[in-house]
């Protein structure tokens, strides 16, 4: 699969033939020129930092980010659902307001991928907060490790996603 550096954003994307997408940055949309086409390593890292805005389609906007990794399908797949999940419960349990923003944090190295989520809320106790659904339950089953951490600009949670099925 190609992989392409979007002119636009500058985030790396890749564009698929067979898909409705291709030639067109999965953060951005922006079109895909061939001058902006690279070339990708096995060993590819990557890092991504983003601010988003609390609502209804930041969980969206955090899929369409992994959708541009240098990551086997499936790998993203599995960081797609973990990004959407950590977005969701800080929209929904962090005591944030809409348009408040939400920072999303992702980095690979040697097969390995960490994500971090971070919001302006007051945080939970993993082990007695279980009001809500099972976003907490999918993470713990996906992820290799992963914990929160409580600090003055708010409550960020974080995992690591880790094995030959993250290699780039």
């Amino acid at each position: 699969m190609p992989y392409y550096r979007c002119p636009a954003c500058g985030s790396m994307s890749h564009s698929v033939a067979a898909y409705s997408t291709a030639g067109v940055c999965a953060v951005c949309s922006a079109e895909l020129p061939d001058d902006a086409k690279l070339d990708v390593l096995p060993e590819s890292r990557f890092g991504v930092n983003r601010r988003m805005r609390a609502g209804l389609g930041a969980p969206g906007e955090a899929r369409r980010i992994v959708g541009a990794l240098p990551l086997p399908e499936l790998a993203r797949e599995h960081l797609a659902l973990v990004v959407s999940e950590l977005v969701t419960n800080s929209i929904r349990h962090a005591g944030i307001a809409a348009g408040d923003p939400i920072e999303l944090e992702l980095a690979s190295e040697d097969g390995n991928v960490w994500v971090s989520v971070q919001d302006g809320g007051s945080g939970f106790d993993p082990q007695t907060d279980r009001d809500g659904g099972f976003g907490l339950s999918i993470i713990a089953a996906v992820a290799d490790d992963w914990g929160v951490e409580l600090g003055p600009d708010g409550c960020t949670v974080w995992c690591e996603l880790a094995g030959e099925g993250l290699a780039a």
